[in-house]
């Protein structure tokens, strides 16, 4: 867990230091209330400009002074609104990679934290804490600069003949009256649902 004190400047590190947590689902509701993470749907924003003034926040809490320009990212979200090109869930990751871009210049890194599920845990490091990332050794709790995940979906499911099935998706897509590659038998109904395990890993 000590990825998680990439996130702060050494106030909020001394502030966590003084918390006891007892699981995973502990520090991270600490991160949450704190404003040191900002959880956001699959879907989209609940507000616009959410993403956008945290990542300015915590880039004056990070680096004083940093200027984080908003605008633009939305500008161009509401332009592929406009013409009609993205699709559900499509929306985060188009301002996640225009507000990285911005990163480049500032000296920080936008990161997600993968923690199994469909939403998005969003946090700024300094560039030069990047590297810490590749140290981490929870497999439960890991942090990736964002762009190196795809936000895609592996689905697995393994079928009575033997078989095993695998389809890779857009993250919150959902797989529609499937049925087994090798027996032919139902996986998936017309409303995404099995009667089989399906394993998820986010890619």
């Amino acid at each position: 867990m000590k990825s998680s004190q990439l996130l702060m400047d050494l106030k909020e590190q001394e502030a966590m230091v003084q918390q006891s947590f007892t699981s995973h689902e502990d520090l991270l509701a600490y991160l949450l209330d704190h404003g040191i993470l900002l959880q956001v749907d699959w879907k989209g924003e609940e507000h616009e400009f959410q993403i956008g003034k945290f990542l300015q926040g915590r880039a004056a809490v990070l680096l004083p002074g940093t200027s984080i320009d908003i605008e633009t990212p939305y500008g161009k979200l509401r332009d592929a609104v406009r013409k009609e090109s993205i699709n559900a869930g499509d929306s985060v990751p188009l301002l996640l990679k225009s507000f990285q871009a911005q990163q480049k210049k500032t000296g920080l890194t936008v990161v997600l934290l993968d923690i199994g599920n469909d939403s998005y845990y969003i946090g700024l490091i300094k560039q030069s804490d990047a590297a810490g990332l590749k140290k981490q050794s929870d497999p439960v709790w890991r942090f990736t600069a964002f762009g190196s995940l795809s936000g895609e979906v592996l689905y697995t499911v393994n079928c009575d003949c033997g078989s095993m099935n695998i389809w890779q998706v857009k993250r919150g897509e959902k797989i529609t009256d499937d049925v087994c590659q090798d027996c032919g038998k139902q996986i998936f109904d017309e409303e995404g649902n099995s009667s089989f395990q399906v394993i998820k890993d986010y890619i």
